[in-house]
Parts: structure tokens; sequence; C-alpha cells
């Protein structure tokens, strides 16, 4: 059970939930899946807990996991060199030279890097043998400023045992004492979070160069905390002008809390899936990111690729591609791939109904977050400037912060625009549906 990371991603990884206009009106300013052929979605088996409780494979969800529920955990990491030099790099102008080659090299700094934000994960499925989760990673800017999407996910995996987040507290109870042994160790305990008490269970597990440990609440089977340490050895030793050196090296330290539970509701969550996505295999968004800086632009073109491969009874699996056209540029960027989903439990899916999108007025709140202050809204109804009927529903996080404007073609409901701006990082991503 190893706890997913809450930093990485690329803003439009957070951006593209789901997205045939152009020049849409915006908003007023790999987990291992087991193929289910039976259902036709597929379903993330993926999970050491299996391991340890062999009967989670056929347990059913808590009582209190149902569509709509979402969890809130808050989370810190932080990377802690074991020495000031990272490295030693081969340099002719480098100030360190090596006497039996005579090679002259220069002495990188060690790296550090921390960060903390929330992780947030919406059940917006649940079936007899699947649970599906949508995936939210948000950093929080400085000490204690305004949230930024960091990433977004999907995840369908067994309703007893969901990654780390929860395990089947009748499967736990039955098991937990009997722990003990092999480098790992379990206590009964009580632990304190979202401000309530829980009984629980502390659970640690020794690792060849770490360690990882769990607090799991015993009457829901839910994750309390989550702490992580992994040391990585220096690469080497130098001797520095006399002096043996270590270099390289690092402990990365984790901790994950629980911060909160709440039930959503969308104006859409008991309608079925659109059939406007009955029979669509993949759709496709073109645009760009523009960066201005000191008052100078440039655009970066971009394609999404949206490639449904799963369908349950009232939610869809996607892979979602996201290329970057760096030709030209000194930073090259991969592709960005990342497995999803989308239900109507969800807030911003890749398709609403449209007889839901005609009931919605406009400055309508959908939501808004009591931990992360994000509020979604109803920010424009009407007809884009090439004469499409649309709704856009808008995350506003504060000003001079986020703002992420989804564009639905009214018609169809399907997303066909999708508009990030980012005050602090100078950048806004446009992208429209073309395919």
């Amino acid at each position: 059970m190893s706890m997913r990371k809450w930093t990485g991603g690329v803003v439009v990884m957070a951006m593209l939930a789901a997205g045939t206009t152009a020049s849409a009106q915006f908003g007023n300013q790999e987990n291992n899946p087991r193929p289910d052929s039976r259902h036709g979605y597929q379903i993330d088996t993926n999970n050491s807990a299996l391991l340890i409780f062999p009967d989670l494979r056929t347990a059913p969800a808590p009582d209190w996991v149902k569509p709509g529920i979402r969890l809130t955990y808050y989370s810190a990491s932080a990377t802690i060199p074991r020495s000031y030099v990272g490295g030693m790099v081969q340099d002719p102008k480098g100030d360190w030279v090596d006497p039996k080659s005579g090679k002259k090299y220069r002495m990188d700094d060690a790296a550090s890097a921390s960060g903390h934000g929330y992780s947030q994960l919406d059940v917006i499925s649940l079936t007899d043998d699947a649970v599906v989760l949508d995936l939210r990673a948000l950093g929080i800017e400085g000490v204690d400023g305004p949230v930024r999407p960091i990433s977004a996910s999907g995840l369908t995996t067994l309703p007893g045992a969901a990654a780390d987040w929860w395990v089947n507290p009748d499967v736990l109870n039955k098991t937990v004492d009997n722990l003990n042994g092999s480098g790992m160790r379990s206590v009964r305990t009580t632990y304190k979070a979202a401000g309530q008490e829980f009984d629980a269970v502390w659970v640690s597990t020794q690792t060849g160069n770490g360690s990882i440990s769990y607090v799991i609440d015993l009457t829901g089977g839910m994750l309390l905390h989550n702490a992580t340490c992994t040391s990585t050895g220096p690469t080497g030793t130098n001797n520095l002008n006399g002096v043996p050196t270590q270099i390289g090296g690092s402990t990365s330290l984790g901790q994950t809390t629980f911060v909160g539970m709440r039930q959503i509701h969308t104006p859409w969550e008991r309608s079925p899936m659109p059939r406007s996505l009955n029979g669509v295999r993949q759709l496709v968004y073109d645009g760009q990111t523009r960066m201005t800086v000191e008052g100078v632009s440039a655009d970066i073109p971009m394609r999404a690729i949206v490639e449904i491969t799963g369908r349950g009874p009232d939610f869809i699996q996607f892979k979602k591609t996201v290329k970057t056209d760096t030709r030209g540029s000194i930073m090259q960027q991969p592709d960005a791939v990342s497995s999803c989903v989308s239900g109507m439990h969800q807030l911003l899916p890749l398709c609403i109904p449209p007889q839901s999108l005609a009931q919605l007025r406009n400055g309508q709140v959908i939501d808004k977050d009591p931990v992360t202050k994000v509020n979604t809204f109803v920010s424009f109804m009407g007809q884009d400037t090439s004469g499409n009927n649309v709704v856009t529903l808008t995350e506003f996080i504060a000003d001079n912060a986020t703002r992420t404007d989804y564009v639905y073609e009214a018609a169809s409901g399907i997303l066909c625009a999708v508009q990030m701006t980012d005050p602090t990082l100078h950048t806004q991503t446009t992208l429209y549906r073309v395919k």
C-alpha cells in the first residue's frame, strides 16, 4: 500500500477532465488494470493490501462509501540531502581537478525540495465489483496561499480495498492483531483527525530503505494518516581539497492526514450517462499555452486526445494524452498520459446531459469546497462568437489565483473547450474540441 504522491503533473492534466466549436465564449472573466470483459470496464487490482488481507478481493465497500462522497487529506513532502554535494560533473572550467587524469570537474550543490497541499478523492460510482474514484491534487502556494491544481486522474478498483484510502473494516478487524512480525507491527490506538477521535490501528512496515506507516479507522476502515520515509545512500566519495566528502544521497519524507468527508451533490447526479457519448471512441482538442513575461507573449501549441477505454452503468474510463509542441525549444516535454474517469456524480464531467444544462441558470453556484475554497459555478449561458449555444462552468479559487472555465455544448452536453488562467505563472492555456 504505497501512498500516491500528491505532487507532480502538468497544468493541462489538471484542466481537462473531459471538451465542437471554435472560439467558444469563456466565463465572465498506470497502474496495472485487469480487463473485465463481463462489464466492459477495467478494475485495478494492483494493491499490496490484497496480499495481507486476501478476503478484501470479495469484500464490499464500507457502509459510508456512496457516490458523491468526497474525502480530503492534507499532504506534505520534503527531500533532504544527505550531503551538501549532489555530484561531480566534468567541466573544462571546473575548479576541481582529478590528479590522476588531469580532468576538471565542477561540484553541483545537492538539491532539496518541499511542498504541501491537499489530496481529494470523489466517489463517482459504486457497483458490486468496483468503486470509481476521481482523484485530484492541489498545491498550496507558499505557507497559506490559495491552492493550485497540480494533477487529476481516475481509478477504478475493488470496493473493499480502494488503494490506500480504505479497507473493509470487517476484514481489517479480523486480521489486525495478527500483523506483527516480518518487518510489520500493528497497535490498536486512538487517533484525532478532522475534529474527531477514532478507534484506530497503527500499522508500520519496515522496508529495505525506509518505513511506511498507516493509521486506519477500525470502525469505518478509512485511512486517517500515512507517513513515509525513504533514504538513498551516497553515490560515492570524492577527495575535495584533501578532505574525503560524501556525494549524493537523500532522505524523502511524506505525510498525509485526513481533513474531512462530505457529500457532494450535482444537478445531474440522478441522470443517466448522456446518449451523445454512445459510440464515441475518441475526442481531440487543439490549442495552445500562452506565456507572457514582461509584456512579451509566446504561444506553445498543444493537443489533448481523449480515448474512451471502458464503460460502466453510470461512468466511463478514458486515457488522456497531452502533447506539447516544443520543437525549437531548449525545453523538450514528453507526452503526458493519465488514466481518468467521468460520471454523473462528478462536478465537472466529460459530458453533462443536455436537459441538465438547460435547467441551470447564470450565476448558479454548483459547489463550494470548505477546505480548498474552490467554488464551482455557472459563469455563462448563451451563444459563443460562432453562434453556438454553450454553458460555461467555472472553477474559481480566489482573485489573482488559478481560474478554469469548462465550456459545454448545449445540444450534446459534451465538453467543447477549456481555458485555464494562472496569473502566478503568467500562462493561459486554451483548448477547443476539433473532432
